[in-house]
């Protein structure tokens, strides 16, 4: 478990993570640790070696307030308190936070700089969020789509949710690029997915590549999805101060990137 989590920070209403790659957030299978698992753990154990009396024996309060997919490497803020949880999980609503991300993607843009935009669904057959045109996301009834190919695709949740994000290249080589993505709205698997529908996979996403990317990820004896969230920004649910966390990722492939800049 140690491997899998650090904690980076902590006062009275927040917890701060690195979660790295391999873990899940919350919801593990037995046998398996979880983030929040991992915390109520750890904030525990301080519990007990502070001796705080009757409150030793209460379990530790936490709620997340951002989320990653387990393969994903990345800054995860949890609330110690429900004012704490209701305060950040509002500034999500409202767009208040911003998060930024490295994504090292099979391919490049045609631009160096720019946004995506897309209707994204997920499938209730594979459990996969997929990228569909307006003309498709207009053919939505009854909880379900018609692809261009005439495939009616029945959707989980029933609707079809905008994404966007922002992105800039900062590095590149013959194969792959180096992304800085601002992401815009919090969509399942939305980086992942919107930079595979433009044949730019992200180097180790198996479940979004492509048989080139996959066979590249071999190649260079990647085993991990190559996607970072390494800053997390909002305002302070105690102080009210605008704070930002940031984590200089494990991952091999990203870190040597960014050393050469």
């Amino acid at each position: 478990m140690a491997d899998l989590v650090e904690f980076i920070y902590e006062d009275q209403d927040i917890l701060v993570c690195h979660k790295k790659a391999g873990m899940a957030t919350e919801g593990a299978g037995a046998g398996r640790m979880d983030l929040v698992s991992a915390a109520r753990n750890y904030l525990a154990r301080k519990q007990r070696s502070e001796r705080t009396g009757r409150q030793s024996n209460l379990p530790p309060y936490i709620a997340t307030v951002n989320r990653l997919d387990a393969p994903v490497e990345g800054v995860l803020v949890l609330a110690k308190n429900k004012k704490a949880a209701s305060d950040i999980a509002l500034q999500v609503k409202e767009k208040r936070t911003d998060k930024y991300y490295y994504a090292l993607c099979y391919g490049a843009p045609k631009e160096d700089k720019g946004a995506l935009n897309d209707n994204l669904i997920r499938r209730e057959d594979t459990g996969l969020a997929l990228a569909i045109s307006d003309e498709e996301a207009a053919s939505l009834s009854d909880g379900a789509v018609t692809l261009s190919s005439g495939e009616k695709v029945r959707l989980i949740g029933g609707d079809v949710k905008k994404a966007k994000l922002e992105y800039e290249v900062i590095a590149k080589n013959n194969e792959t690029s180096l992304l800085r993505i601002h992401l815009l709205t919090g969509r399942f698997h939305q980086i992942r997915v919107q930079l595979s529908s433009r044949n730019m996979p992200i180097v180790g996403d198996e479940k979004y590549g492509s048989s080139e990317s996959i066979e590249y990820s071999k190649k260079i004896e990647n085993k991990a999805v190559c996607l970072v969230a390494y800053s997390f920004s909002f305002r302070h649910p105690g102080t009210k101060k605008r704070v930002t966390f940031e984590i200089l990722p494990d991952n091999k492939e990203i870190k040597e990137l960014l050393a050469k800049l």
